[in-house]
């Protein structure tokens, strides 16, 4: 079978905010534009599949799954993906453009439940089988249902402003559904989570002395083992990763207040100011004194 390339414009406005909604009811093909349901396809955004009804057997880059109602997962950006079949299927999608979303989803990643199932839950699919993946009960679903509802509503009536209302409801849903992860007892989802949430804490407290050591017993794993699952997972070692969290908060005092260098430095984790200037300028390919003057 040949893999189609979904055609962004099909999903997102040329203008607005790249989120998008789409649903399905049962199993007719073709029940909105672009729909590629039955087709394997791919693309470079993200897709958030939530299962209301029926089941079917999903095929992810040449692994089959069997998905029921209450399963959500996510398809990364470049994933090839189609339903081979379906049984009286209901199902939500909601698209985005992490890309696009990169600066809510930093903020996002102070709850390890959304590391956990955003980030790390896509890269162990594969090796575990599916078994990380997210099932929530019925009463989890209701109130998710109606988030799900609300952002249809806003969708159908696209009025001036749609598509910033499409994203505030999408950031809702992502918020609880981290937080029903958190609350998944399976083992697999416990030490995704315990990832997570050593994410979160790099996020949130990267003024701090941090260590391997200290990193590897927070995941509850031996350095040897966490190193290439993390760098797998964000593209950076641990200490890597906070360099660049300590980064990116540099950057943003730089604009935001008129602090001396030092002092940036020094609020952003970096007791040696020259260390800073030449991390600063490795990263960003500018001076910090540069940057803040455009």
């Amino acid at each position: 079978m040949q893999t189609v390339i979904a055609n962004r414009a099909d999903f997102f406005t040329e203008d607005g905010c790249p989120v998008a909604l789409r649903t399905i009811h049962g199993d007719m093909p073709v029940q909105h534009e672009g729909d590629l349901t039955d087709i394997r396809h791919t693309h470079d955004f993200s897709e958030l599949i939530i299962i209301t009804a029926g089941g079917g057997e999903h095929w992810i880059n040449g692994d089959t799954y069997q998905v029921q109602a209450g399963d959500i997962f996510l398809i990364q950006g470049n994933t090839e993906h189609y339903f081979e079949k379906r049984y009286k299927l209901g199902m939500y999608n909601i698209m985005f453009d992490d890309t696009y979303l990169k600066d809510h989803l930093r903020s996002l990643r102070a709850l390890s439940g959304f590391n956990a199932f955003f980030l790390f839950e896509p890269t162990y699919r594969r090796s575990h089988k599916f078994k990380s993946h997210l099932h929530i009960p019925p009463e989890s679903m209701r109130p998710l249902m109606t988030k799900l509802q609300e952002m249809t509503e806003e969708f159908a009536v696209n009025r001036p402003g749609s598509d910033l209302m499409l994203l505030a409801k999408a950031l809702e849903i992502f918020v609880y559904i981290s937080r029903e992860y958190s609350k998944n007892q399976n083992p697999m989802a416990n030490s995704l989570c315990r990832l997570g949430e050593l994410i979160s804490m790099l996020e949130n407290n990267y003024t701090e002395h941090w260590t391997l050591n200290r990193i590897s017993k927070i995941a509850s794993m031996a350095p040897s083992t966490l190193l290439p699952v993390f760098k797998k997972v964000t593209g950076y070692s641990p200490i890597d990763y906070l360099l660049q969290v300590r980064l990116s908060k540099a950057a943003e005092l730089l604009l935001k207040t008129a602090l001396p260098i030092s002092e940036v430095a020094l609020k952003c984790g970096f007791p040696d100011s020259n260390y800073f200037s030449r991390q600063f300028r490795k990263r960003y390919s500018v001076s910090p004194k540069n940057y803040r003057n455009g």
